[in-house]
Protein backbone atom coordinates (compact mmCIF):
# COMPACT_ATOMS: atom_id res chain seq x y z
CA UNK A 1 0.00 0.00 0.00
CA UNK A 2 1.47 3.34 -1.06
CA UNK A 3 1.24 6.19 1.45
CA UNK A 4 -0.09 9.44 0.06
CA UNK A 5 1.79 12.46 1.31
CA UNK A 6 -0.20 15.66 1.73
CA UNK A 7 1.52 18.96 0.96
CA UNK A 8 4.95 19.61 -0.45
CA UNK A 9 8.17 18.52 1.23
CA UNK A 10 8.80 22.03 2.55
CA UNK A 11 5.27 22.33 3.95
CA UNK A 12 5.48 18.99 5.73
CA UNK A 13 8.83 19.72 7.37
CA UNK A 14 8.74 23.49 7.93
CA UNK A 15 5.01 24.18 8.20
CA UNK A 16 4.02 27.83 7.99
CA UNK A 17 7.70 28.80 7.67
CA UNK A 18 8.05 26.88 4.36
CA UNK A 19 7.84 29.89 1.97
CA UNK A 20 10.35 31.93 3.99
CA UNK A 21 12.73 28.98 4.41
CA UNK A 22 12.60 28.23 0.68
CA UNK A 23 13.30 31.87 -0.21
CA UNK A 24 16.17 32.01 2.30
CA UNK A 25 17.79 28.88 0.83
CA UNK A 26 17.57 30.32 -2.67
CA UNK A 27 18.99 33.69 -1.56
CA UNK A 28 21.84 31.89 0.21
CA UNK A 29 22.75 30.14 -3.03
CA UNK A 30 22.81 33.38 -5.01
CA UNK A 31 24.90 35.18 -2.40
CA UNK A 32 27.38 32.27 -2.11
CA UNK A 33 27.70 32.35 -5.91
CA UNK A 34 28.45 36.10 -5.85
CA UNK A 35 31.07 35.70 -3.13
CA UNK A 36 32.67 32.82 -5.03
CA UNK A 37 32.88 34.88 -8.22
CA UNK A 38 34.61 37.63 -6.25
CA UNK A 39 37.09 35.08 -4.92
CA UNK A 40 37.77 33.77 -8.43
CA UNK A 41 38.35 37.28 -9.74
CA UNK A 42 40.59 38.14 -6.80
CA UNK A 43 42.69 35.00 -7.22
CA UNK A 44 43.32 35.81 -10.91
CA UNK A 45 43.44 32.07 -11.59
CA UNK A 46 42.19 30.64 -14.85
CA UNK A 47 40.84 27.55 -13.05
CA UNK A 48 37.70 27.43 -10.89
CA UNK A 49 39.48 26.28 -7.73
CA UNK A 50 38.94 29.57 -5.92
CA UNK A 51 35.27 29.57 -6.89
CA UNK A 52 34.62 26.02 -5.68
CA UNK A 53 36.57 26.41 -2.44
CA UNK A 54 34.76 29.62 -1.53
CA UNK A 55 31.32 28.25 -2.40
CA UNK A 56 31.96 25.18 -0.21
CA UNK A 57 32.44 27.36 2.88
CA UNK A 58 30.30 30.39 2.03
CA UNK A 59 27.14 28.38 1.33
CA UNK A 60 26.58 26.92 4.84
CA UNK A 61 27.48 30.30 6.34
CA UNK A 62 24.83 32.06 4.24
CA UNK A 63 22.22 29.37 4.99
CA UNK A 64 22.75 29.54 8.75
CA UNK A 65 22.75 33.35 8.87
CA UNK A 66 19.44 33.61 7.00
CA UNK A 67 17.54 30.80 8.70
CA UNK A 68 18.47 31.90 12.21
CA UNK A 69 16.33 35.00 11.58
CA UNK A 70 13.34 32.93 10.46
CA UNK A 71 13.15 29.80 12.62
CA UNK A 72 12.57 30.36 16.32
CA UNK A 73 14.71 28.10 18.46
CA UNK A 74 17.17 27.31 15.66
CA UNK A 75 20.84 27.01 16.64
CA UNK A 76 24.12 26.72 14.71
CA UNK A 77 25.97 23.48 15.44
CA UNK A 78 29.49 22.53 14.31
CA UNK A 79 29.64 18.81 13.51
CA UNK A 80 32.80 17.07 14.63
CA UNK A 81 35.42 17.45 11.92
CA UNK A 82 33.52 20.12 9.97
CA UNK A 83 34.96 23.60 9.24
CA UNK A 84 31.45 25.08 9.16
CA UNK A 85 28.21 25.13 11.17
CA UNK A 86 24.94 23.43 10.32
CA UNK A 87 21.60 24.88 11.30
CA UNK A 88 19.55 22.66 13.61
CA UNK A 89 15.85 23.29 14.21
CA UNK A 90 13.10 21.09 15.60
CA UNK A 91 15.17 17.92 15.25
CA UNK A 92 16.19 18.77 11.67
CA UNK A 93 19.75 19.59 10.56
CA UNK A 94 20.18 21.24 7.15
CA UNK A 95 23.21 20.12 5.15
CA UNK A 96 23.88 22.31 2.09
CA UNK A 97 26.08 20.77 -0.60
CA UNK A 98 27.30 21.83 -4.02
CA UNK A 99 26.74 19.18 -6.66
CA UNK A 100 28.91 18.54 -9.69
CA UNK A 101 27.90 19.37 -13.21
CA UNK A 102 25.77 16.53 -14.56
CA UNK A 103 27.12 14.56 -17.48
CA UNK A 104 25.05 13.62 -20.51
CA UNK A 105 25.01 9.98 -19.41
CA UNK A 106 24.17 10.57 -15.76
CA UNK A 107 21.61 13.21 -14.78
CA UNK A 108 21.62 12.26 -11.09
CA UNK A 109 22.89 14.77 -8.56
CA UNK A 110 26.37 13.94 -7.39
CA UNK A 111 28.49 15.69 -4.76
CA UNK A 112 32.12 15.21 -3.81
CA UNK A 113 32.22 12.30 -1.42
CA UNK A 114 33.57 12.85 2.07
CA UNK A 115 33.46 10.83 5.28
CA UNK A 116 31.71 13.72 7.00
CA UNK A 117 28.87 13.94 4.47
CA UNK A 118 28.48 10.18 4.39
CA UNK A 119 28.36 10.03 8.19
CA UNK A 120 25.85 12.87 8.51
CA UNK A 121 23.43 11.53 5.91
CA UNK A 122 23.40 8.13 7.62
CA UNK A 123 21.07 9.77 10.12
CA UNK A 124 18.36 9.24 7.52
CA UNK A 125 17.50 5.60 7.92
CA UNK A 126 17.52 4.03 4.44
CA UNK A 127 14.29 2.44 3.33
CA UNK A 128 14.40 -1.33 3.21
CA UNK A 129 14.31 -2.79 -0.30
CA UNK A 130 11.18 -4.52 -1.51
CA UNK A 131 11.27 -8.30 -0.97
CA UNK A 132 11.98 -10.47 -3.98
CA UNK A 133 11.68 -14.17 -4.80
CA UNK A 134 15.35 -14.60 -3.86
CA UNK A 135 14.81 -13.49 -0.26
CA UNK A 136 14.43 -16.09 2.46
CA UNK A 137 10.90 -17.03 3.38
CA UNK A 138 11.32 -15.81 6.95
CA UNK A 139 12.53 -12.36 5.81
CA UNK A 140 15.96 -12.76 7.36
CA UNK A 141 17.65 -10.71 4.62
CA UNK A 142 15.41 -7.68 5.16
CA UNK A 143 15.76 -7.90 8.93
CA UNK A 144 19.53 -7.95 8.59
CA UNK A 145 19.44 -4.88 6.31
CA UNK A 146 17.22 -2.93 8.71
CA UNK A 147 19.39 -3.81 11.70
CA UNK A 148 22.57 -2.66 9.95
CA UNK A 149 20.91 0.56 8.79
CA UNK A 150 19.63 1.29 12.27
CA UNK A 151 23.10 0.92 13.75
CA UNK A 152 24.56 3.27 11.15
CA UNK A 153 21.86 5.83 11.88
CA UNK A 154 22.42 5.65 15.63
CA UNK A 155 26.17 6.10 15.15
CA UNK A 156 25.54 9.11 12.91
CA UNK A 157 23.24 10.73 15.46
CA UNK A 158 25.83 10.17 18.18
CA UNK A 159 28.48 11.92 16.06
CA UNK A 160 26.38 15.11 16.00
CA UNK A 161 25.45 14.96 19.65
CA UNK A 162 22.00 13.41 19.12
CA UNK A 163 20.55 16.86 18.43
CA UNK A 164 19.06 15.96 15.04
CA UNK A 165 16.86 13.06 14.02
CA UNK A 166 16.76 14.04 10.36
CA UNK A 167 19.28 15.49 7.91
CA UNK A 168 17.73 17.64 5.18
CA UNK A 169 20.08 17.89 2.22
CA UNK A 170 19.94 21.12 0.19
CA UNK A 171 21.68 20.27 -3.09
CA UNK A 172 22.82 23.26 -5.17
CA UNK A 173 23.88 22.95 -8.80
CA UNK A 174 25.90 26.09 -9.48
CA UNK A 175 28.77 27.12 -11.73
CA UNK A 176 30.80 30.31 -12.39
CA UNK A 177 29.40 30.67 -15.90
CA UNK A 178 25.77 29.62 -15.44
CA UNK A 179 25.17 30.68 -11.84
CA UNK A 180 22.59 28.92 -9.69
CA UNK A 181 20.76 26.37 -11.84
CA UNK A 182 19.00 23.85 -9.58
CA UNK A 183 18.16 23.63 -5.88
CA UNK A 184 16.62 20.40 -4.59
CA UNK A 185 15.84 19.93 -0.90
CA UNK A 186 14.93 16.64 0.73
CA UNK A 187 15.75 13.56 2.76
CA UNK A 188 18.71 11.81 1.19
CA UNK A 189 21.74 9.61 1.65
CA UNK A 190 25.06 9.60 -0.21
CA UNK A 191 26.46 6.44 -1.75
CA UNK A 192 30.15 5.61 -2.13
CA UNK A 193 30.28 7.47 -5.47
CA UNK A 194 28.78 10.65 -4.03
CA UNK A 195 25.39 10.21 -5.69
CA UNK A 196 22.60 11.84 -3.69
CA UNK A 197 19.75 9.38 -3.24
CA UNK A 198 16.61 11.33 -2.38
CA UNK A 199 13.75 9.40 -0.79
CA UNK A 200 11.55 12.48 -0.38
CA UNK A 201 12.37 15.85 -1.91
CA UNK A 202 11.21 19.03 -3.65
CA UNK A 203 12.85 21.20 -6.28
CA UNK A 204 12.58 24.85 -5.30
CA UNK A 205 11.77 27.65 -7.69
CA UNK A 206 14.70 29.98 -8.29
CA UNK A 207 12.45 32.82 -9.44
CA UNK A 208 11.72 35.27 -6.60
CA UNK A 209 8.07 35.98 -5.92
CA UNK A 210 6.89 39.33 -7.28
CA UNK A 211 3.55 39.26 -5.48
CA UNK A 212 3.08 42.31 -3.29
CA UNK A 213 0.81 41.88 -0.32
CA UNK A 214 -0.94 45.14 0.52
CA UNK A 215 -1.26 45.99 4.18
CA UNK A 216 -4.63 47.22 5.48
CA UNK A 217 -4.78 50.85 6.56
CA UNK A 218 -5.04 51.28 10.31
CA UNK A 219 -8.22 52.96 11.49
CA UNK A 220 -8.53 54.59 14.91
CA UNK A 221 -11.08 52.96 17.19
CA UNK A 222 -11.75 49.46 18.40
CA UNK A 223 -14.14 48.65 15.54
CA UNK A 224 -15.18 50.12 12.21
CA UNK A 225 -18.28 51.85 13.65
CA UNK A 226 -16.35 53.45 16.52
CA UNK A 227 -13.86 55.19 14.26
CA UNK A 228 -14.13 58.98 13.94
CA UNK A 229 -16.40 60.19 11.17
CA UNK A 230 -14.67 61.66 8.12
CA UNK A 231 -14.73 65.44 7.95
CA UNK A 232 -15.17 67.38 4.68
CA UNK A 233 -12.43 69.72 3.57
CA UNK A 234 -13.45 73.32 4.32
CA UNK A 235 -12.10 76.36 2.53
CA UNK A 236 -11.88 79.89 3.93
CA UNK A 237 -14.17 82.37 2.17
CA UNK A 238 -12.90 85.96 2.22
CA UNK A 239 -16.27 87.78 1.97
CA UNK A 240 -19.74 86.72 2.86
CA UNK A 241 -21.08 88.04 -0.46
CA UNK A 242 -18.77 85.73 -2.36
CA UNK A 243 -20.16 82.71 -0.54
CA UNK A 244 -23.70 83.86 -1.42
CA UNK A 245 -22.84 84.14 -5.09
CA UNK A 246 -22.60 87.96 -5.24
CA UNK A 247 -19.60 89.99 -6.15
CA UNK A 248 -19.39 88.67 -9.69
CA UNK A 249 -17.57 90.86 -12.23
CA UNK A 250 -19.82 93.69 -13.47
CA UNK A 251 -21.91 93.95 -10.33
CA UNK A 252 -21.76 96.56 -7.58
CA UNK A 253 -21.68 95.85 -3.92
CA UNK A 254 -22.87 98.44 -1.41
CA UNK A 255 -21.32 98.41 2.01
CA UNK A 256 -23.68 99.69 4.74
CA UNK A 257 -22.50 102.64 6.84
CA UNK A 258 -21.95 101.99 10.51
CA UNK A 259 -24.54 103.41 12.90
CA UNK A 260 -23.61 106.58 14.74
Amino acid sequence: MTETLSGSFMERHFGEHAPLVAAALVDAGYEAHTRSLDAKAGSRLESDHAYGSTFWLALPQEVVARLLKILDGAIPFPPRGAPYDLLVWNGIAILPVKVMEASKRDTRMRARFSDLRARLTRVNLPKAPEPTLFDDADGFTLDEFEEKSRKLAEAARASIGNIAKTIVVAAYRCSPNSGLQVLRVGIATLDADGHINFSDSEQLSLVPSTAVVSKPTEVAGESFDSAPRPRPNLEVVEEETTAAGAGEPGTETTTPMPEQ
